[in-house]
């Protein structure tokens, strides 16, 4: 019997191995292919137009990939596509003679932030500011497309298209987290939650199975002010008053019904497109403007395009002083974590290398973060505070989210920078201690046992909660939240009574914490690149990015399957990866904070639909 195991255990790893070679192989030969394609991809027409059809979920930094799992059909995530690859094509083009006219395709954008809409909408203006225009077609157009379609100087929507949200399908904001109470309860998990936060709503889904009124009011003040910025600048760029456009989504079926179901109609009737027309139409039209090439328009992706007119390593001047940048996206954890989440050790590590470069004379850190490990909050602002003291001035540029963890780590910047429609606030803290005795009874598993001491066995999940042990964790959970008020006033320049008032766990859009002085300056990060310069006194210098490198091999890879992804987000609807994607996410940070009991700062609820 044991020379058998071993037999079928060595047959496992032998085939295993013969699966890697073949992995290793089969990634060669697409690679060799894709670098000796890739000549005319790159060959701009004399006369053309930029494509500009960003994919999946767009992002200030790409997650890191498993070869592995992606090969093995195990990647569940959306494809991303780099907001600074979108806007540095934008701006390229908006000086390059080549290109004619900017083309929006849009069918393949599914998840992007108000803030990153903003970003991308103001680069569209300047592109309109050089003389050129913007058009933009669609089968139909959902709330985030719509946005950017709306900048476009030529609005169109397919009139063959057959798609059962068609048209132009607005829905207004909101917030839904997943409560998991009485999944826990009929398995009979005692999840123990340790606050401080009137309105920390972090923490709601494993105590109810519906919002609380303190989280809707809370809920509510942020995602207004997010939708009446949405409203206001859509409004303004269609000429249209903003009041039909709450009124058509609230009596969205009435005037379907009376458009004889036809969203298209419906669409141009209320001046939210200009025309509708056929892709015959819409490419004899282009062909026009830029001329044909092969039966279709001349144009170019915005990916060739940034790859024909970037080099692909930044070239830097070594005598010149840099603005260092480091962008922190994603959960918040200890120790050392890939990109697309915040490592502490990764992320001080940047910031050390940073503070020990002689040319680095002042560092932006971009943060997208809802929060997580206060611990690990706390290692990366520390080093924040080190660079500091060495006279280097520190910028925080929020982007979608500096909420909880994501505002401890800003808390004491020189500057903080943010978008009007950032989500940031969420001070406060808490703890999850879940016990399992009661489930394991269930099926007639008990522990029982015991010590020397009041607190043996407090840590074990298999006991009911100790009360010692219930009494350290009230204690140590309100010392996190009196240390986390201290740091934002003394960042601030506040009184700790006046940050409490305004912290509570509370969620703020950026224009209300610019009023409530958690925020210096509504900006950007090119604002926030300015603002350092100007905190170290530099006239000139060059921007420098610091990220954690990986090898020229995992370079590779990552490349390729990203490739691929690309292609895969126009032939599958990604819509149903979301959703198990974004449960996946939620039980995610419960098994995590399960796992390792500790002291968070993190907002679930931070995530508009």
């Amino acid at each position: 019997m044991r020379r058998l195991l071993k037999g079928i255990w060595n047959s496992i790893t032998t085939l295993k191995n013969v699966l890697g070679n073949l992995l290793f192989l089969a990634v060669t030969i697409i690679v060799l292919f894709a670098l000796f394609s890739r000549t005319d991809q790159v060959l701009i027409p004399e006369t053309a137009a930029l494509i500009l059809d960003p994919t999946g979920v767009i992002v200030e930094q790409r997650r890191a990939l498993d070869p592995f799992a992606e090969f093995m059909g195990g990647g569940e995530d959306e494809p991303e596509t780099l907001l600074r690859d979108l806007t540095e094509a934008i701006e390229t083009a908006s000086a390059d003679p080549r290109i004619k006219i900017l083309v929006l395709q849009l069918d393949g954008l599914r998840e992007v932030s108000m803030s990153q809409l903003q970003t991308l909408g103001a680069a569209l203006k300047d592109f309109s500011a050089s003389g050129k225009e913007i058009y933009a077609f669609a089968d139909s157009y959902s709330q985030n497309q719509y946005y950017l379609a709306a900048h476009a100087d030529h609005l169109y929507l397919n009139d063959q298209s057959l798609q059962v949200f068609g048209g132009v399908f607005l829905t207004g904001m909101g917030v839904y987290p997943t409560y998991f109470k009485t999944a826990l309860d009929k398995l009979k998990v005692q999840v123990h939650v340790f606050k401080v936060g009137t309105y920390k709503g972090a923490v709601e889904p494993f105590l109810r199975d519906d919002m609380s009124l303190a989280a809707q009011e809370a809920n509510l003040g942020w995602i207004q002010v997010l939708w009446d910025q949405y409203l206001d600048q859509v409004a303004g760029l269609r000429g249209i008053d903003k009041t039909n456009l709450n009124q058509y989504i609230d009596h969205y079926p009435e005037l379907l019904e009376d458009a004889d179901s036809n969203a298209g109609v419906l669409a141009v009737e209320q001046g939210l497109v200009d025309e509708l027309m056929s892709r015959q139409k819409w490419r004899i039209r282009l062909q026009d403007l830029v001329g044909s090439d092969d039966n279709d328009f001349r144009q170019v992706n915005f990916r060739h395009y940034l790859m024909a007119v970037a080099p692909s390593i930044p070239t830097l001047n070594p005598g010149t002083s840099k603005i260092a940048v480091i962008i922190a996206k994603g959960t918040i954890y200890d120790g050392e974590q890939p990109a697309g989440s915040i490592g502490s050790d990764s992320i001080s590590a940047l910031i050390k290398q940073a503070r020990e470069d002689q040319n680095v004379k002042a560092l932006v850190m971009r943060i997208d973060s809802p929060g997580g490990s206060a611990t690990a909050a706390e290692q990366i602002r520390y080093e924040l505070e080190l660079t500091q003291q060495t006279g280097k001035p520190v910028v925080v540029s929020m982007a979608t989210y500096a909420a909880s963890g994501g505002y401890w780590i800003s808390a004491t910047a020189n500057q903080i920078l943010a978008s009007p429609t950032t989500i940031t606030g969420s001070i406060g803290t808490f703890l999850l201690f879940p016990t399992f005795n009661q489930s394991l009874a269930e099926i007639g598993v008990y522990s029982d046992g015991i010590g020397t001491n009041a607190l043996s066995g407090a840590l074990n999940p298999l006991q009911s909660l100790n009360p010692a042990l219930q009494q350290i964790l009230d204690l140590a959970i309100n010392n996190t939240y009196q240390q986390f008020i201290s740091l934002v006033a003394r960042g601030r320049d506040m009184t700790p009574d006046a940050v409490d008032r305004i912290a509570q766990g509370r969620v703020w859009a950026g224009t209300t914490a610019l009023d409530l002085g958690l925020i210096d300056a509504i900006g950007g990060l090119e604002d926030a690149i300015d603002s350092a310069a100007s905190l170290a006194g530099l006239g000139e210098f060059e921007t420098l990015y610091i990220e954690k490198q990986l090898s020229p091999k995992d370079l590779l890879i990552n490349e390729l399957l990203r490739g691929g992804t690309d292609v895969a987000a126009r032939v599958i609807d990604t819509r149903s990866l979301s959703l198990v994607s974004r449960l996946r996410s939620e039980f995610d940070d419960l098994l995590q904070m399960s796992r390792e009991p500790g002291i968070y700062l993190q907002c679930l609820v931070c995530r508009p639909q």
